[in-house]
């Protein structure tokens, strides 16, 4: 039996568990705006628009770097026939927004350069959906967290990767929750509700290492819902994907 096959034997319930958790979660949600960027949040979108939801999308782009989100922002929001607005910022915004930025994550942003000019990412788009006056918006937040896509995740043994996943769950840094609540705007993350994660902290690490990339779980949900090239997607974090990797500003 071929590892595939093998793959699809044993996680197959797990995907059903899960997904059927997920829609229950963004069912009562909702939420009428998204965040879209890699895969958690690209799922958590999907499975809106397979309920018959519309959320509108926000994708962040810093026009001074590469955003690697931008592309695949395009394909899904054409895709799923959803509204997509890309919310521009500049270094002159990641310096205008500094202050107001470090008030909402206080003490939880350690490593400046790397923590902000990824918080700011957050910080753009739910000031722009509030803005819009979006009812709530939905995040993928704890996505990498709770179904192993940091790198280092998938090079522990397994014991120690589930210890990790549930500490993740629960006291992981999730800076767009402290971003949110300061700026006043509803937001839901599926992947950290306790439903979802009564499904996701059982699934074992064979159904989430797949061939050696995490998240394999989601990634064959994404394909699933016919969005296998997001599903085949190489981590990327936030400031990669919005492209403010290229800079650094600190206090």
């Amino acid at each position: 039996m071929g590892s595939s096959v093998r793959y699809r034997a044993a996680c197959w319930a797990f995907e059903e568990s899960l997904l059927d958790a997920l829609k229950r979660v963004v069912a009562r949600s909702r939420c009428d705006c998204a965040t879209l960027s890699g895969i958690d949040s690209t799922l958590a979108a999907a499975v809106a628009k397979s309920l018959g939801l519309s959320p509108r999308c926000y994708t962040v782009v810093f026009t001074g770097g590469l955003p690697r989100d931008l592309m695949y922002a395009e394909y899904v929001s054409k895709w799923l026939n959803l509204e997509l607005r890309y919310v521009l910022i500049d270094e002159g915004y990641l310096r205008r927004t500094l202050d107001a930025l470090l008030r909402c994550v206080g003490e939880t942003a350690h490593e400046l350069c790397v923590e902000l000019r990824n918080d700011v990412v957050f910080y753009a788009a739910l000031s722009e959906a509030k803005r819009d006056s979006c009812r709530c918006v939905l995040l993928g937040s704890g996505g990498d967290e709770v179904f192993a896509g940091y790198r280092f995740m998938l090079e522990l043994p397994d014991e120690a990767l589930e210890e990790r996943r549930d500490r993740y769950a629960r006291s992981g840094r999730y800076p767009e929750l402290l971003i949110a609540k300061c700026l006043g705007v509803d937001v839901v993350a599926p992947y950290l509700s306790q439903e979802v994660l009564n499904v996701a902290l059982k699934v074992p690490a064979s159904c989430l290492r797949g061939s050696g990339e995490g998240k394999a779980l989601l990634r064959e949900l994404l394909t699933r819902l016919g969005l296998e090239p997001v599903a085949r997607r190489a981590k990327v974090p936030a400031e990669g994907g919005a492209g403010t990797d290229s800079v650094c500003v600190t206090p």
